[in-house]
């Protein structure tokens, strides 16, 4: 139950050869705004960082949004990656056939954190259908305003700013193959602009674990001021990552909720 009206939970298979699976949540009564799909945090599978996404669906389906939590190829309960293929490019291909079950005419919603986010931007270049996407911790990039903003909340609180900006010049070794890479600056905002002007509407969410990256909620338009006005940004200046704390979680989905509700009112 969500609510007090009944949804339900079932379970499908996705893709050519039924191997890619998820949860699909009906909204509580008719359908009234576009599906949205989760897409896997990293490596987690479908219920998402604490059950997040779980949470999210059950609330939305209230909301008459229906859902589809989704495992990638190689995560959770999907088979491994088809042979051949880059992991985004097996991604955006699960991410399509969702999209062919779930709103095979479009429109459609994206949830994403981190690597989802990655996920979500890459899927809604491809496929049309995509109307809006939903960011956590998306791609960023400090700025000369984040990093004053960092050395000032630094000497307030007593640290030693100095001694951190030294840390930050030292080398450091090359990150893993494996580790989350941005593109360069201007790759990302050639893909926003061109989201953006296709008409998708997007929430950027940051949080805490973004650090200088990401220290302010408009920071964005610090690194992108052609975008003011053209999407939403939120900031979580307590939140980590994976919204470890139940009031953070809370707090971020009624914020999903609440978007939503304004930029696609139901029908």
């Amino acid at each position: 139950m969500t609510g007090d009206r009944p949804f339900s939970e079932t379970v499908v298979a996705l893709g050519p050869s039924g191997n890619v699976v998820g949860i699909l949540a009906d909204a509580a009564g008719p359908a009234r705004r576009p599906p949205l799909l989760l897409l896997n945090a990293g490596v987690i599978h479908r219920v998402g960082p604490h059950r997040l996404h779980v949470r999210l669906a059950r609330a939305l389906a209230d909301d008459g949004v229906p859902s589809l939590r989704l495992d990638l190829s190689g995560i959770g309960d999907s088979r491994g990656l088809p042979d051949g293929l880059r992991f985004r490019d097996s991604a955006v291909a699960d991410i399509r056939a969702a999209l062919d079950q779930v709103a095979p005419a479009g429109p459609a919603l994206l949830f994403g954190i981190c690597s989802g986010a990655d996920n979500a931007i890459a899927a809604a270049l491809a496929d049309p259908r995509v109307a809006g996407i939903v960011l956590v911790d998306p791609h960023a990039y400090a700025t000369r305003r984040a990093r004053l903003r960092h050395v000032l909340r630094r000497l307030a609180a007593g640290g030693n700013p100095l001694q951190a900006m030294r840390a930050r010049l030292r080398p450091r070794a090359a990150p893993p193959e494996s580790e989350r890479r941005p593109p360069p600056r201007e790759e990302f905002r050639a893909q926003l602009q061109a989201l953006v002007a296709r008409g998708v509407r997007i929430l950027s969410i940051h949080t805490l674990a973004q650090r200088v990256r990401n220290n302010h909620a408009n920071q964005v338009f610090e690194s992108f001021p052609e975008l003011r006005g053209k999407l939403d940004t939120l900031y979580f200046p307590r939140a980590n990552h994976t919204f470890t704390e139940l009031s953070e979680q809370a707090a971020l989905i009624e914020a999903v909720r609440a978007w939503l509700a304004r930029r696609f009112p139901a029908a």
